[in-house]
């Protein structure tokens, strides 16, 4: 399985060609943030927007995609997808000492850290070639 989304720069926008399994963790990465309840001022810390943006970019993904596609997206989207990446993981820190739960969050998100992590390590190095 392919762990590397790819983006192109067409202006002051970005251009991620995602396979369906890329869309479906980062649509899933976007609805933990949101059930979880910290609340608005929290999300805005957590990845840089509001309950609106989450929404709207969660919606974007959302579905079945039966192959690759494309999404056109601003370096704030790209942002928010990053943070959600890396922020999912910490809602899943159990026990007095809180130490990551690998269990809780496949059954929660129905992939593996390790997968968020090379997602959200490839959009910065996409970015940074594009």
């Amino acid at each position: 399985m392919r762990l590397r989304i790819r983006l192109t720069r067409e202006g002051e926008e970005f251009i991620a060609r995602l396979r369906p399994y890329h869309a479906d963790v980062l649509h899933r990465a976007l609805t933990c943030l949101r059930a979880g309840q910290h609340g608005v001022t929290a999300l805005a810390v957590q990845v840089g927007a509001g309950p609106e943006a989450v929404d709207a970019l969660a919606a974007r993904l959302a579905g079945d995609h039966p192959g690759s596609f494309e999404l056109r997206l601003s370096a704030a989207e790209v942002h928010l997808l990053h943070s959600a990446l890396t922020a999912v993981p910490l809602m899943f820190l159990d026990g007095e000492d809180r130490l990551f739960s690998e269990e809780r969050f496949h059954k929660e998100t129905g992939s593996f850290r390790e997968h968020f992590d090379s997602l959200a390590r490839s959009l910065v190095e996409e970015v940074s070639e594009a």
